[in-house]
């Protein structure tokens, strides 16, 4: 793969560009006109440049820790200069702001938050555990806002949508603390896995899970959505509680590891049944 791309990590950056997409169809009904459909081009180009922006710009802020936890990555193996991918950072983000002025005044505001969140965690908060693992989470269920008021409204729905995010993607960090510590440990970081230990972590990452999973029934409960939607949910459920189990089982960074590619395939099943539960 070319390193530039690997730097962008596409598989996330598509799936955070999908999360706008389904914010935007929820909060507009549905119901588009031919101008809407110009918008969910520039909101999912603009949101994965975003995303891919701030993979770019923690690869450069991580280098030393990807250099003991990850040292194939494009940046510690010696294929991009570090100076080289925070300009591709740089330009990425750009770029994402200057599409988000096509799109709403509203959308360009939850775009500059974001940017602003990434940023502050690439530079400072990463190594404040929980507090950056909330920092990274906000951001990832802002594709959600961002794409709801891209359409001027921001139904409850979204709501309910955005917290499961934020909550299932706090486990997966903490998730990914353990992972790394090996590598954070030499960069002095104080996430959970090093302040408290990796089954502690496993234990915590469980709790996010299972609140996230509960979550996830309120949509049917109040009718927001159609009978589609909880068959497909329940497996993602499944599949994501299982996830943080076998952490739990073994809190080793290479079981957190296999778990963490799992977290993500089940976040998109789940995408899957927001969509089709709300069409």
């Amino acid at each position: 793969m070319n390193p530039y791309l690997e730097l962008m990590r596409p598989t996330n950056s598509i799936m955070a560009g999908l999360a706008s997409i389904i914010g935007f169809l929820i909060a507009s009904g549905f119901s588009l006109s031919h101008y809407d459909y110009m918008k969910l081009i520039l909101l999912f180009a603009s949101t994965f440049v975003f995303s891919s922006s701030s993979m770019a710009m923690n690869d450069y802020f991580d280098r030393e820790i990807d250099a003991v936890n990850q040292p194939q990555r494009p940046i510690p193996s010696g294929r991009v200069k570090p100076e080289r991918a925070l300009i591709f950072s740089i330009i990425l983000m750009i770029t994402g702001l200057l599409l988000s002025t096509l799109i709403s005044l509203e959308a360009l505001i939850v775009a500059i938050v974001a940017c602003t969140g990434f940023t502050i965690y690439s530079i400072h908060l990463k190594r404040h555990g929980l507090i950056g693992n909330a920092c990274v989470s906000l951001c990832v269920a802002l594709t959600f806002v961002y794409g709801a008021v891209a359409t001027g409204g921001f139904p409850g729905l979204i709501a309910v949508f955005s917290s499961m995010a934020f909550l299932a993607n706090m486990s997966r960090e903490v998730v990914k603390g353990i992972i790394d510590i090996e590598g954070d440990k030499l960069k002095g970081l104080r996430t959970l896995a090093i302040s408290r230990g990796s089954r502690a972590s496993a234990k915590v990452a469980l709790v996010f899970m299972c609140l996230a999973v509960a979550l996830s029934i309120v949509p049917t409960l109040l009718g927001y959505v159609n009978w589609l939607y909880l068959p497909i949910v329940l497996v993602a459920d499944a599949g994501l509680l299982t996830s943080t189990l076998l952490v739990l089982l073994a809190p080793t960074p290479n079981k957190a590891g296999k778990s963490k590619k799992l977290m993500l395939m089940f976040m998109g099943l789940a995408l899957t049944a927001f969509l089709v539960g709300c069409i």
